[in-house]
């Protein structure tokens, strides 16, 4: 490859992390595939690229995507068997606004920029998300279009699960319905390109449980929180104020301690001396009057404390 191949790819990639798009391993597809139930027909994913996280459901599984990029589209109709595409802006455009499914999966750019709207698939949402991040225009998006029933796992930069604003209104939103089923920490570099750490939303239309699940992937932890404790806490969806690893605390032998600290005391004495010694030598000077004086303080503090 010529070094203006390796300029141009460099390019486009920071020019799609500039956007908020980032490369789709197949391992993150596999990933959120665990979560959509068997029995899912109709899978649907409203920034579909060129299909990645459709591409492994099987081949008599309909899917349906949306894409702004007409070429992405072109490609995921070329390779993805029973797949349904359409181009457009699926915030202002959705293509399939009528269709509801059963199943979602969904990795939509991070905080771009976007234009609100109040009316359509928005009308029914508390507020809609600032022109600076379009995050939760996504998941209103993936809500409005999920069936009763349904299942959706969405990937998302964590700052939606503890921001403040409009998008603390939207979690209340959402948490209130009862749709927020589970809320994964997934650490960085667990996913190939993938070097930021992300979170995963699992949302069910409608549920009963009154507890959602927490997960901290990084170590292995897990909670069951009450929805009663989740309002109690201001609404945040951060995983890390409900799981947190134990700490385990230090046994500390205070007799030991201060034995290791009285041995300390004597090395660096004993340093001291040999360094002032030497200089005594050098200088031609006499150590008798420092040793006397060093013995005094011992033999003073001997007398009043002992």
């Amino acid at each position: 490859m010529t070094k203006a191949a390796d300029y141009n790819l460099k390019s486009m990639r920071e020019d799609f992390k500039r956007q908020g798009l980032f490369y789709t391993p197949p391992e993150l597809a596999l990933w959120l595939k665990g979560f959509i139930p068997d029995t899912a027909r109709r899978i649907y994913d409203p920034t579909c690229g060129r299909g990645a996280l459709l591409s492994v459901f099987d081949d008599h599984v309909e899917k349906f995507g949306q894409d702004i990029d007409a070429q992405a589209i072109a490609d995921a109709s070329i390779n993805i068997t029973n797949f349904h595409g359409a181009v457009g802006d699926v915030l202002h455009n959705p293509h399939f606004i009528n269709e509801r499914f059963d199943a979602i999966v969904a990795n939509p750019p991070f905080s771009i920029q976007w234009e609100p709207i109040t009316t359509g698939q928005f009308a029914d949402a508390p507020t809609v998300p600032t022109r600076g991040r379009a995050d939760f225009a996504f998941i209103i998006h993936i809500v409005h279009m999920l069936d009763v029933g349904g299942t959706a796992a969405v990937i998302n930069f964590p700052g939606i699960a503890y921001r403040g604003g409009r998008e603390q209104v939207l979690r209340k939103w959402l948490i209130d319905l009862n749709i927020v089923d589970q809320v994964i920490h997934i650490p960085g570099d667990t996913f190939t390109d993938t070097s930021i750490a992300t979170i995963c939303l699992v949302l069910k239309k409608w549920r009963t449980s009154n507890t959602i699940r927490f997960i901290d992937q990084e170590n292995q932890l897990e909670r069951d929180v009450p929805i009663s404790e989740i309002i109690a806490s201001g609404y945040t969806l951060s995983v890390s104020s409900y799981v947190q690893p134990t700490v385990e605390k230090e046994v500390i032998d205070p007799r030991a301690l201060e034995s290791e600290a009285r041995q300390d005391i004597i090395k660096r004495l004993r340093l001291e001396l040999e360094m002032s010694y030497m200089i005594a030598q050098f200088e031609g000077w006499d150590m008798m009057d420092f040793a006397d004086d060093l013995r005094k303080v011992i033999d003073d503090f001997a007398a009043s404390k002992l």
